[in-house]
């Protein structure tokens, strides 16, 4: 038996020598080709290293948020007009180049010196809005390129506001038609700009879009500026007096009503203060007074129309004799 085994694990040994023959083979084979090419192998390991360094921003293009890029092939027939690249990350032939535009709305400022119809220097400060179309942006990269807003958008502003400033007068174009001035500069750039911009061949392909135009400041010479103040000032005035005079009317009005009801209430009083009225109201106040607890000295006249007059704090003997010795109680 024991023989039987160790002739079998022999033959197991043998079989699996055999097995391993050929990756013995294998592992030999590139243990020589790497001792004899190792030089090499490092050599390209590092070129191959370099050409990845060099080669990303190549290969890799990212695109901002808010940003689109078009690309240009030098080997297949230059700007691609079929794509326009987005936001992220794009993988592209390392001879491609691409050119990135900001497709946000942008707002600029323009700083200048205008003349009026009549014949008045003014410098105003005009803000707008433009947004570029990510459509036919290929084609405003062709036709006209990055520096578009030197080449077309801020000429074309500049001048359709001195035109419309020019056909208006500054008391019009400052505080009248002042809405009417900004809106025919934005519609006036818009056209002006559509029309400069379409790439020969094609008509309205607008390319970029003018918005939101505005007049953020004006101001004067010195000298209009303070004729300016004074006549404020002086219509101000007017305008104060306008006011008294009128407050003044008014209050004479009033003091004409109120004469008016007093000689009214007066008529109304005396129309009805008669002598019999009279008699019944003295008579009236007698009869109170007789009521009286306190002692009262009446005295009546010897005229048929008189009143009785009445006197108080009689209560006491001194008063009584104050009263008969006193000359005028006599009469």
């Amino acid at each position: 038996m024991t023989k039987i085994f160790q002739k079998i694990w022999q033959f197991i040994v043998y079989v699996l020598r055999l097995i391993a023959l050929p990756f013995r083979l294998i592992y030999a084979f590139i243990a020589h080709w790497f001792a004899v090419n190792l030089l090499s192998l490092l050599f390209v390991s590092i070129l191959l290293v370099c050409t990845v360094v060099v080669l990303w921003h190549r290969v890799v293009v990212t695109i901002p948020a808010g940003f689109v890029g078009v690309i240009y092939r030098p080997l297949g027939g230059g700007v691609v007009m079929d794509q326009v690249l987005g936001e992220g990350i794009n993988l592209m032939f390392p001879l491609n180049t691409v050119t990135m535009y900001d497709a946000r709305t942008k707002a600029e400022k323009i700083k200048m010196e205008v003349l009026t119809q009549d014949q008045l220097t003014s410098n105003v400060i005009v803000t707008f809005q433009y947004q570029i179309s990510k459509n036919a942006l290929p084609l405003l990269h062709k036709f006209v390129g990055p520096d578009y807003y030197d080449k077309i958008v801020l000429p074309e502003v500049t001048g359709k506001s001195r035109v419309m400033f020019a056909g208006v007068t500054s008391g019009e174009a400052f505080t009248k038609r002042l809405g009417n001035v900004v809106n025919e500069i934005q519609i006036g750039s818009n056209d002006v700009i559509l029309e400069k911009m379409s790439p020969p061949g094609l008509d309205n392909v607008r390319m970029v879009r003018i918005s939101a135009v505005q007049l953020e400041s004006m101001s004067f010479p010195p000298q209009i500026e303070a004729a300016i103040r004074d006549k404020l000032v002086e219509a101000q005035i007017a305008e104060s007096y306008v006011y008294k005079l009128e407050a003044a009317k008014k209050e004479a009005e009033r003091k004409v009503l109120e004469a008016r009801g007093i000689k009214e209430f007066q008529d109304i009083v005396n129309a009805g203060l008669t002598d019999n009225y009279l008699k019944l109201r003295g008579i009236e106040a007698t009869l109170k007074l007789s009521e009286s607890n306190n002692s009262k000295v009446v005295i009546f006249g010897s005229s048929p129309g008189g009143l009785p007059l009445v006197l108080g704090d009689v209560g006491s003997s001194d008063g009584m004799k104050n009263i008969l010795n006193d000359p005028k109680q006599k009469k």
